[in-house]
């Protein structure tokens, strides 16, 4: 499978997720100025493939009135390049004009009680992918409850494998018994832009 492309930002984050990748990865504490030539260069490179994933490092939606700027000019690269953005965040972000203007939010979801009143927001601007780490508390009726939901409001649901943790073999067990979900096995997909303005294809592997 040919990989994406994707803008990897080091903005920080209040989530805390205990299972995140980015804690102790190499550029944790690294965030340089964005050398907007370049990633200009990057997205022209790869125009051909229509859409860029910004993610993070963090949280590519934390703290963003302070980065508000940066957004902008990212938006008007990619409209210049028609290309479409997708926002991966689990930050609870209510602006309906930065909505409209992404083609489509990956929202992670630990528990979908504490998550629904927002995703049922979202799908009022932009279209809507969930993705559930599987742990070991991951239970059949959480994912019936994804599912659901999923189907109800006509959103994407991914099932994740856990990097770096044992789940106690659950990402196999709720695979074999939900099938026809979309999963994304542990490993790097995309060719990534990261925030020390260097280009890789390993983000979880980079030493």
């Amino acid at each position: 499978m040919e990989p994406n492309i994707s803008i990897i930002t080091n903005f920080g984050c209040k989530q805390n997720c205990w299972y995140c990748v980015w804690k102790n990865h190499p550029l944790k504490n690294v965030q340089l100025e964005t050398d907007w030539n370049k990633l200009t260069s990057f997205l022209n490179e790869y125009k051909y493939k229509r859409k860029v994933s910004v993610s993070g490092g963090g949280d590519c939606l934390y703290n963003f009135n302070l980065y508000k700027d940066w957004w902008e000019k990212l938006f008007n690269i990619c409209g210049q390049l028609k290309i479409e953005i997708d926002v991966h965040s689990r930050e609870v972000f209510k602006n309906p004009i930065f909505w409209k203007a992404v083609n489509k939010c990956v929202a992670s979801s630990d528990c979908l009680e504490d998550d629904k009143e927002y995703f049922q927001y979202l799908t009022n601007f932009t279209q809507l992918r969930i993705v559930h780490v599987v742990t070991k508390q991951t239970t059949d009726k959480l994912i019936e409850e994804y599912i659901n939901f999923s189907r109800r409001f006509n959103c994407q649901f991914t099932i994740k494998q856990l990097v770096g943790f044992p789940d106690g073999n659950r990402y196999q067990q709720i695979r074999k018994k939900y099938p026809d979900i979309f999963y994304l096995n542990e490993g790097d997909y995309n060719i990534y832009y990261m925030p020390d303005n260097s280009v890789t294809d390993t983000f979880l592997k980079e030493k």
